[in-house]
C-alpha cells in the first residue's frame, strides 16, 4: 500500500448509474486521484472510464487488486456483493469506501467488521447526514438554538412505484431493476438513509414499532413504511416513507421537522426554516446538495486516511443503523398487501 499522503490512488469498482456522483466527487478531491475503474460489463466500464479520462479498465476486481498499487477503493456495487468485496480489499490490505448499507443484514455485516478488524479502514458511503441542509440543522441543536427538542420526524414520500404516464414503465425498475426481486425494498434501500441522518442528529435510537405494506404489485418487498423511535432523552422519532404517492416526484427530497421549546425547524423542497424565538430561512439548491453530499463524504474519507482520524460513517458507526433496520423488519413481519387498482 503506498504511503502517500499527498495523492492517494483510488479504484473504483461498480460503473453503473450512482458511479457517476462518485466520480465527480472523485474529481473534486485534491487529495486522491482515480486510476483505475472495474466493472463485470466491459462496456460500462469503458465508458465511465472515457467519460472521466481513467485508463485503465477491469473487468475483475482481483485483477485490479493484482495489478493496480491502491490505496483505497470504492464500493459501487449491489448490496449483496460489499462483504466478499470488503474481504477482498482486506486480502490486499487495501482501505475501503462502501456504498450502503454495508451488507444486506446486521449479522452478516457485524460478522464482516469483526473479521476485518483493523487490518483496513473501512468506511460506508451513509453520505445523507452531509447533506448542507441536514450539517446547519446540527449547527443549530449544538448552539442549543433549538431549546429542548420534543418531537422529530423525517418523511420520504415518492411516486417511484408507479407506473409512469409516459411509457407504462416503473421507475424505480428502470433505475434499479434488481429492487424488483429484494424482499426487503424501502427500508433497506432508502429509509437506511433516514434512520443515519436522525442518528447523526440525535443521536443513538431505540425502536418502538414499525409498520410496512406493499402496494405495488410488481414487487416482492416493502414500499410503505412507518418506524416510531424514541430518542435517548425521551423523545419520539417518527421515519416514514412511500413509494406510491401520486403527484410527489419520482426522488423527491426529506421532509423533516424538528419540535424545539426555544425554536423549531421546517426543511421542505430544499428550503430549511427555523421558526419561534429566533426566524431564520435558507433556501438550498437540490441539484447541488445531491451532488455536495458525494463531495463533502468522499473528500471526508480522504482526509481521514491521510490524517489517520476516524471516520464519521465507519462500518463499525453504520452497524447501529443496520441494528435498528432489522429490528424494524422483524417486528413489521411481511408487508401487509393493499388492495389497489394499479
Amino acid at each position: 500500500m503506498s504511503s502517500s499522503v499527498n495523492t492517494l490512488r483510488i479504484g473504483i469498482i461498480g460503473c453503473g448509474m450512482i458511479s457517476a456522483d462518485h466520480l465527480t466527487a472523485w474529481a473534486n478531491c485534491p487529495s486522491a486521484t482515480v486510476v483505475a475503474v472495474c466493472d463485470s460489463s466491459p462496456e460500462r466500464g469503458r465508458a465511465r472510464a472515457a467519460q472521466f479520462g481513467i485508463e485503465q479498465v477491469y473487468e475483475s476486481a482481483e485483477c485490479m487488486f493484482e495489478w493496480e498499487k491502491l490505496d483505497a477503493v470504492d464500493i459501487i456495487t449491489p448490496r449483496e456483493t460489499h462483504e466478499a468485496l470488503v474481504r477482498m480489499a482486506a486480502r490486499y490490505g487495501v482501505h475501503a469506501l462502501c456504498e450502503k448499507p454495508l451488507c444486506p443484514t446486521y449479522d452478516e455485516a457485524l460478522a464482516l467488521v469483526q473479521e476485518v478488524g483493523s487490518s483496513i479502514r473501512v468506511m460506508v458511503n451513509e453520505n445523507w447526514r452531509y447533506r448542507a441542509y441536514f450539517q446547519q440543522i446540527g449547527e443549530w441543536i449544538d448552539a442549543g438554538k433549538l431549546g429542548t427538542v420534543t418531537h422529530a420526524r423525517i418523511a420520504l414520500w415518492r411516486s417511484s412505484m408507479l407506473p409512469r404516464k409516459d411509457d407504462g414503465q416503473i421507475h424505480a425498475f428502470t433505475r434499479q431493476p434488481f429492487l424488483q426481486y429484494e424482499q426487503r425494498v424501502l427500508i433497506a434501500e432508502s429509509l437506511i438513509h433516514e434512520i443515519d441522518v436522525m442518528r447523526s442528529l440525535f443521536g443513538e435510537l431505540s425502536l418502538i414499532a414499525c409498520c410496512t405494506a406493499r402496494a405495488c404489485p410488481a414487487l416482492k418487498g416493502e414500499d410503505s413504511a412507518t418506524l416510531l423511535l424514541r430518542s435517548e432523552s425521551g423523545f419520539p422519532v417518527t421515519i416514514d416513507g412511500v413509494m406510491t404517492a401520486a403527484g410527489h416526484d419520482t426522488r423527491a427530497p426529506d421532509r423533516l421537522e424538528i419540535a424545539g421549546t426555544r425554536c423549531s425547524v421546517i426543511l421542505e423542497n430544499a428550503v430549511l426554516r427555523l421558526i419561534g424565538q429566533e426566524c431564520d430561512t435558507l433556501i438550498y439548491d437540490e441539484t447541488e446538495i445531491r451532488q455536495g453530499c458525494f463531495d463533502a463524504s468522499i473528500r471526508h474519507f480522504a482526509d481521514r486516511l491521510n490524517d489517520h482520524g476516524p471516520f464519521w460513517t465507519s462500518a463499525q458507526d453504520q452497524l447501529r443503523s443496520l441494528q435498528l433496520m432489522e429490528k424494524a423488519y422483524l417486528t413489521a413481519g411481511p408487508p401487509v398487501v393493499v388492495s389497489t387498482e394499479l
